[in-house]
């Protein structure tokens, strides 16, 4: 089952902003601050877009910076409802960094810049004067302050310095906290103000070039452990993570859930300073025969993505990384036959996924390191997760593509849309992957519809947590109750909804979308991209004949886009139409679901993020 982020999570609408520099001063000899401010940190309309003012809520919030090559502007994205859309052909010189301060009544907001030779922001910052423009898009979203942590556990070198100064300012008053920073030299450090019971550890390299020691790894070993539930952030240089990350996990036994750990930069061969700029596209060369050959082989071999996501869900990698290096304690702990883990394990070292010692034990290569330093991939490849399903429900794409039906069965015979519904666990993570989708929307819909109208909500959909978080933080008094099977709900109660949030809603076990029984507004979130046509034209009039009168139905479903130009929105269609028989559908093919159902559409807008709100009410 997913399991509670202790770090409340609250999405906005990224917003691309013009601003001006107004102060540069040097912190420290290895730290300069440049101070900005402008018009377009509030309110602003753009292309005839009504934008919000920038918020800032969390320690380590990151906007994405925009440079310029030389004398040349810099290339921008286009701004859309809620997100931006990047250029065709043009990658935009951006790295991101984290707001320092931001008072919103001033107008300002400051960012400290880490001083280095070398580096397109770095360079930038040295010579920012008084009047300059800068293009910076977000925060995007904001990460609170753990909830239920004993102590706090902080790591980082100078590149974390602005996230950690920021986080020991609004710390809450008797927070207990070890504290580790990396820095060039004693001549960096800061004071850092906090209320905080906090135990600030310098460490200097005295000179040597950053992401060259292990500092951080050896203080974290030699740290006094505190005792209770630790929560520990860590941000800095890439490999140099690593070692902590290790300990962390292997020696401490922290969950991963407990820890935030962050890859700033990574140091190269070619360049030793902190940074982190997007590379520019590759250069694409023509292809001979061979080269097509080998291409082709590539993109149609299904063995390799096979074999990877078998490790990852019998927990290969993990059991490896925790030292585990002989196949017959390996077959013991994965509770696998040996001879056939045996053959698996011999293919996976030599697509170098696995590595071997010189006595020949098993020892993780780059490749299995990413999958245990990225936790998203882990889930992403599990067998028995939400996104390999839906993967593998391509393989009854011929079926599909003959009928215009779900082609997909699972290996018990069922349909993926029923599988979701009777295996807890597959259902669990299904949800939690629309819910994730569901936090880039949910200010969307909090600012579409006019919710202070409202007095009640009963609300149904892969997606409804989310969007209720948001509404009950924006409209307290707003009475909400969540229909959903028992599973469902077990999730939306241990991983979704927030701590504060949980008790303001009532969960109500049922098998139907939607009950009747409200007496207001009602909401369905992503629930119909789950549901083939008549199927969906059948929830919606069951949803429709329980409106009380005068009461709206408003929907919220992701939405085909204009076009298929991007791969990624041509798979979700396939993927969805093999396994439930919906695809991405466009506006004017829900509205005639809905027109079918006995629903008469009165306001359908963009959301962003290839969303729409509806508000319908039923035909009677």
């Amino acid at each position: 089952m997913p399991t509670r982020n202790p770090r409340a999570v609250v999405t906005f609408p990224i917003v691309l902003r013009e601003l001006t520099v107004l102060r540069v001063s040097d912190v420290t000899p290895g730290m300069r601050r440049v101070t900005l401010g402008g018009e377009q940190l509030r309110a602003f309309t753009r292309d005839g877009l009504d934008l919000p003012g920038l918020r800032s809520d969390g320690f380590d919030d990151h906007v994405k910076f925009f440079f310029g090559v030389g004398d040349e502007p810099p290339v921008l994205p286009r701004q859309n409802v809620s997100s931006l859309d990047w250029p065709v052909g043009q990658r935009p010189l951006a790295k991101d960094y984290t707001p320092r301060r931001f008072d919103p009544e001033a107008g300002e907001i400051d960012f400290d810049f880490v001083r280095h030779d070398g580096g397109v922001a770095s360079s930038w910052a040295e010579q920012a004067s008084p009047g300059q423009s800068a293009w910076i898009a977000g925060p995007k979203m904001s990460h609170g302050h753990p909830e239920g942590a004993d102590w706090i556990l902080v790591i980082g070198d100078e590149t974390a310095l602005p996230a950690i100064g920021r986080w020991l300012e609004e710390m809450p008053e008797g927070t207990r906290a070890k504290v580790l920073i990396e820095i060039g030299n004693p001549s960096h450090q800061q004071e850092l103000p906090t209320r905080a019971e906090a135990d600030i550890i310098w460490l200097s390299r005295d000179g040597a070039p950053a992401g060259t020691t292990d500092l951080l790894e050896r203080a974290v070993r030699d740290l006094e452990w505190l005792p209770g539930t630790v929560f520990v952030w860590a941000a800095g240089e890439t490999i140099a993570l690593k070692g902590v990350r290790r300990h962390l996990v292997n020696e401490r036994q922290v969950p991963r859930e407990w820890m935030h750990l962050t890859g700033y930069w990574r140091r190269t061969e070619t360049s030793h300073a902190p940074a982190n700029a997007d590379s520019p596209d590759a250069e694409v060369h023509e292809e001979d025969e061979d080269d097509a050959h080998e291409r082709l082989h590539e993109l149609t071999d299904l063995a390799p993505g096979f074999a990877i996501r078998a490790a990852i869900t019998l927990g290969l990698v993990d059991l490896v990384n925790a030292g585990v290096r002989d196949l017959p304690e390996l077959a013991r702990r994965a509770s696998a036959d040996p001879e056939t883990l045996g053959v698996l394990m011999s293919y996976l070292v030599s697509l170098e996924v696995f590595g071997l010692d010189e006595d020949g034990g098993y020892r993780l290569t780059p490749i299995s390191d990413e999958l245990v330093e990225d936790d998203h991939s882990a889930e992403e490849y599990h067998l028995g997760g939400a996104h390999a399903a839906l993967d593998l429900s391509l393989s009854g794409l011929v079926h599909t593509l003959r009928t215009g039906q779900a082609g997909y069965r699972t290996f018990a015979g069922e349909t993926l849309g029923a599988a979701v519904r009777t295996d807890e666990a597959l259902g669990g993570s299904a949800r939690s992957v629309v819910e994730e989708t569901a936090l880039w929307v949910a200010p969307g819909v909090v600012g579409a519809y006019d919710w202070s109208a409202a007095t009640s909500l009963t609300t149904g959909g892969s997606g409804a947590g989310s969007i209720v978080n948001s509404l009950v933080k924006a409209f307290p008094a707003l009475k909400v109750r969540i229909a959903a099977l028992p599973s469902a709900l077990g999730v939306l109660r241990d991983s979704v909804l927030d701590t504060d949030v949980l008790p303001k809603v009532e969960l109500l076990p049922s098998a139907s979308a939607v009950p009747p029984g409200g007496d207001g507004t009602y909401l369905l979130a992503h629930l119909l991209n789950w549901l083939p046509d008549d199927d969906a034209v059948q929830v919606l009039a069951e949803t429709a004949n329980g409106l009380p009168d005068g009461a709206d139905l408003v929907l919220v479903e992701p939405c085909m886009p204009g076009s298929f130009d991007d791969p990624e929105d041509a798979l979700q269609h396939l993927r969805l139409k093999c396994a439930f028989g919906s695809g991405l559908r466009s506006a004017e093919q829900v509205e005639k679901l809905a027109s079918q159902a006995g629903l008469r559409t009165r306001q359908s807008k963009d959301i962003g993020w290839d969303h729409r709100l509806w508000v319908f009410e039923a035909a009677r």
